[in-house]
């Protein structure tokens, strides 16, 4: 990764971090995610995202349509101009801003992220600050159908620097009893987590700076978790839907740029 690309990553990275401070400051509750979430939640392996490659183009956010008004007036107070057909479109879900200034692109998902699955945030803002949890950070990116790359490379880093364990054990713990709840009742999500899931070590040969333990320690979580899942009781509805598989579409499609990450 070149000087100018790191300065960026840094930039944003900070620039995320006091937007999230501020907002906290006049109650309104803004939470990191994205590739800069997975920076902030790793940072035993920082040097694996530099290794990467991995670039940064803006930030995004998760927050409450509740305080959709509150949101607005505070981004507009820091400089941002906001789009407000996508706010209008989206019946207030989403909100894009734009510094006039930096050029930096922000976006904040409210109530829910829902590209190809539901990742709801009501009641999830509390569990870390001052991104979305470990557990939703990995929902974020195994909910994807048209998944790339770059997920993989996220996704590699947190599974390596989080272990699994439960709500109870921290807020850092990747949380399989909550991620069996939502697979065991939506097959369509479990069938996207899972083949997703599935892929993870198959990247593991693309970056040599990964040990040989490290790449173990991310086997095992990977396969522990889909044995996990596997082994949850499943609903009459997830029943119900699996015999239709993939005959039917099992996602909403999005176009490409809407979910990127």
């Amino acid at each position: 990764m070149s000087d100018d690309s790191q300065n960026m990553n840094l930039e944003f990275v900070e620039e995320g971090l006091q937007l999230v401070s501020k907002a906290e400051q006049r109650g309104i509750q803004l939470r990191i995610l994205g590739s800069i979430a997975y920076r902030i939640q790793c940072p035993n392996n920082l040097e694996l995202f530099d290794s990467m490659a991995r670039v940064l183009t803006d930030v995004d956010f998760a927050g409450l349509k509740s305080q959709n008004q509150a949101i607005r007036e505070f981004f507009m107070g820091q400089g941002y101009n906001p789009d407000e057909g996508v706010y209008v479109a989206s019946e207030g879900a989403r909100h894009i801003y734009l510094h006039p200034k930096t050029n930096l692109n922000i976006d904040v998902f409210t109530d829910e992220l829902y590209f190809c699955h539901r990742i709801p945030f009501i009641g999830r803002l509390e569990i870390d600050t001052p991104t979305i949890s470990t557990t939703d950070l990995l929902l974020e990116k195994m909910q994807i159908v048209e998944i790339n790359i770059k997920d993989f490379k996220d996704t590699l880093v947190l599974m390596l620097e989080h272990p699994l364990g439960s709500k109870v054990e921290g807020n850092k713990t990747i949380d399989t009893d909550y991620i069996c709840n939502i697979m065991s009742n939506d097959w369509g999500f479990y069938h996207t987590f899972t083949t997703n899931l599935k892929r993870v070590p198959e990247y593991l040969k693309e970056f040599p700076a990964i040990t040989k333990n490290q790449g173990e320690v991310i086997r095992s979580r990977v396969q522990d978790l889909l044995n996990t899942i596997e082994a949850a009781p499943k609903s009459m509805k997830w029943k119900l839907r699996s015999k239709i598989g993939t005959r039917a579409i099992w996602y909403q499609e999005v176009a490409e740029k809407s979910a990127q990450f």
